[in-house]
């Protein structure tokens, strides 16, 4: 989309937006499987998926899409065990990609429609790939709210490489990520200069009473966590007027 923006909005989906269909549609057909086949148990299998996962992410020579690829991935720890996986990621994906397996997480699509506006732009910044997460969006009647979606496919990057966001930070006068992860969406977006929203899984206790901007003050950050968040939310219900005050809006 052409045009320049007062603000562009960032927004991941796994964990921040939708809880989405692999935990209760995709993993636990993939693991019985391969449980009965191979006699390990499905944590154990579950645990070489990710490793998998984190061996692809850590290795800087792998190509964005084959990291993220859950085909590949369940494929590859499959040989590893000395079977073969008929169950299809993807297609499991499909199948679950609405409720009740994937939904919006409370206070989603209100907080989506209130930040509507004319002068700024609401982005997909996810790590998964297309063929998982847009089923999703389209089922859950979130892809119109969006200007633009963008995943490893249509950037050939992950979301820690400025590439990733193309030339939508070039088109605004403020740019805000959002997300659940502290690396993806706190740690490298204030890399590329970006304002950040964090939404952690589990906020502390002590901090619940302060609002979002005292919150990332206070935040206990561990020494592996240079880079503070400009705001923490508590969930997507305080997005909109964190988003206002990170814009200069009253």
């Amino acid at each position: 989309m052409a045009g320049e923006w007062r603000s562009v909005v960032f927004i991941d989906l796994d964990g921040t937006l939708i809880s989405g269909p692999f935990g209760p549609g995709v993993w636990p057909t993939v693991l019985a499987e391969l449980a009965a086949k191979s006699g390990l148990a499905p944590a154990a299998i579950y645990r070489l998926i990710e490793l998998e996962n984190d061996a692809r992410l850590a290795n800087p020579d792998m190509p964005a899409v084959l990291a993220m690829d859950w085909d590949d991935i369940a494929a590859a720890v499959a040989r590893a065990l000395g079977v073969t996986l008929e169950a299809d990621v993807t297609a499991l994906a499909w199948a679950h990609a609405g409720p009740p397996h994937s939904y919006v997480l409370p206070g989603g699509e209100a907080a989506l429609r209130a930040l509507d506006a004319p002068d700024r732009a609401l982005v997909v910044a996810t790590k998964g790939l297309a063929r998982y997460q847009k089923p999703v969006l389209d089922a859950l009647g979130l892809t119109p709210l969006f200007d633009d979606i963008l995943t490893p496919e249509v950037a050939g990057a992950l979301k820690r490489d400025r590439r990733f966001f193309g030339n939508w930070p070039d088109q605004a006068e403020t740019v805000i990520m959002v997300g659940d992860r502290y690396d993806d969406d706190v740690l490298y977006p204030a890399a590329h200069g970006f304002k950040t929203i964090w939404k952690p899984e589990n906020l502390p206790l002590a901090l619940a009473g302060h609002d979002p901007f005292a919150r990332a003050r206070l935040y206990a950050y561990a020494p592996d966590q240079p880079a503070r968040a400009d705001a923490i939310i508590a969930g997507l219900d305080e997005l909109p007027e964190t988003v206002r005050r990170l814009e200069g809006r009253r």
